[in-house]
């Protein structure tokens, strides 16, 4: 029972994973500095698909998936924004 839960959690990773792929390539993450044009849209187009993905969801799982989002949503983009820093040349950001 356990090595069925293990197999689902590999394969929810790698379809995860592979959606956050189809996404950036799309958006043209990683292709160089976006402008702030750019950045303004994938975040409006990145909420609105968020958005509607939740009210689509059962209560309680909506429920349960927004007090997780609300909690963790801080820290992420922390996390992420210091990646950035440390990962791109003085200037680009």
């Amino acid at each position: 029972m356990a090595q069925q839960g293990e197999e689902v959690l590999k394969e929810f990773v790698r379809r995860v994973n592979a959606l956050l792929d189809r996404l950036q390539k799309a958006a043209g993450l990683g292709e160089g500095a976006m402008n702030q044009a750019d950045l303004d849209v994938l975040a409006v187009a990145s909420v609105e698909l968020l958005t509607n993905t939740l009210a689509n969801m059962p209560e309680p799982m909506r429920g349960d998936r927004l007090r997780a989002f609300s909690e963790t949503l801080a820290a992420d983009v922390a996390k992420k924004r210091e990646r950035i820093k440390h990962s791109t040349p003085k200037g680009s950001v």
